[in-house]
């Protein structure tokens, strides 16, 4: 609940004026030396000391009343379903946070994120005998169908530089969720199929590179809405929400295709989003998507209904049984 109420509370300081990393932890700014205990500040008497600690006092009631505000208003509520706290905000709250999207600001409130296959880059490489067990790295799907009881020819070239294209989709969004991209399953798959051409259009590629430059193009192109377009206007030329920069995109797709048990782990996951999105699709009461809907569906995403994730479904899965033929190095 603090941490909500931190984040509203500084969207408000944002559109006063100032910025809250202009002040010390306890809202002080230029905080006194120890030597300095006991003396006022230059020009500031006593009764306006008193006014200011008054004034203090005054805020922190007032910080303390709006937090037991938004405590009340989600209590009893899944604190992950961002529809439910969607409909607890009031219409202030809303209108600050569509600013905030609308400004690209919103990404300044994230935390750092490590995601599951990055490495340290001056690591020593380390032979192991069994595959990583990092509580991270999603669980690979089980059961993966044999690809020649799927396909009895050669498969295509192109299936490997079509898998750099929907792997460097999916890092883009495990980056932009900050790993918490199950919690919004269908803006996550919105937003994937938006980057990945291949996905979207069926595209195949005969390039590594244009696998990945694709991703920053699709990003770019189509600005991902209002939102992801004033974040490139504001940001400059390649910086969006969803695409960091072409150095990173290139480094991820590197690192999620290095292993047969990454390209697995990834595609788990792309399914398993994908599965949640179609579940999602059986709501029958359409306002309970009202949050998915204003900031994915109809914010420059392709629209996806049930028909097309179960085609994702499907190629998916044959993407699960091209790349679990491959030997294990």
């Amino acid at each position: 609940m603090r941490k909500i109420y931190d984040i509203l509370k500084r969207m408000r300081e944002a559109d006063a004026g100032f910025n809250p990393e202009d002040f010390d932890a306890d809202g002080l700014d230029n905080p006194l030396d120890s030597d300095d205990e006991g003396q006022l500040p230059q020009g500031v008497d006593e009764h306006e000391e008193e006014e200011v600690e008054f004034g203090d006092a005054t805020e922190q009631a007032d910080e303390e009343e709006q937090l037991v505000d938004i405590a009340d208003r989600l209590k009893g509520i899944d604190i992950n379903d961002a529809d439910e706290v969607w409909s607890r905000l009031t219409e202030e709250e809303r209108q600050e946070f569509q600013k905030l999207i609308a400004n690209g600001d919103i990404m300044k409130l994230m935390p750092d994120y490590k995601p599951w296959w990055s490495k340290p880059k001056d690591s020593k490489i380390v032979v192991i005998t069994k595959e990583p067990e990092d509580k991270n790295i999603p669980e690979i799907s089980q059961n993966i169908p044999n690809f020649n009881d799927i396909r009895k020819k050669t498969p295509s070239p192109c299936l490997h530089f079509n898998l750099w294209n929907i792997l460097s989709a999916y890092s883009c969004i495990v980056r932009f969720f900050a790993g918490e991209q199950h919690t919004n399953a269908s803006e996550a798959v919105a937003h994937l199929v938006n980057l990945s051409s291949t996905l979207k259009y069926g595209t195949n590629f005969e390039d590594a590179e244009d696998a990945i430059i694709s991703v920053q193009m699709e990003a770019c192109t189509t600005g991902n809405g209002p939102a992801g377009a004033a974040t490139v206007g504001s940001a400059g030329a390649g910086m969006n929400f969803l695409v960091e920069s072409k150095e990173q995109l290139q480094q991820d797709a590197r690192q999620l295709m290095s292993t047969r048990h990454n390209k697995l782990a990834a595609l788990s996951d792309v399914l398993q989003l994908l599965q949640q999105a179609k579940a999602l699709s059986k709501r029958q009461n359409s306002g309970e998507a009202e949050f998915q809907k204003l900031f994915a569906l109809a914010s420059g995403s392709v629209e996806i209904n049930r028909t097309k994730l179960t085609q994702f479904i499907k190629k998916i899965e044959f993407m699960q049984s091209y790349v679990s033929r491959e030997e294990v190095l």
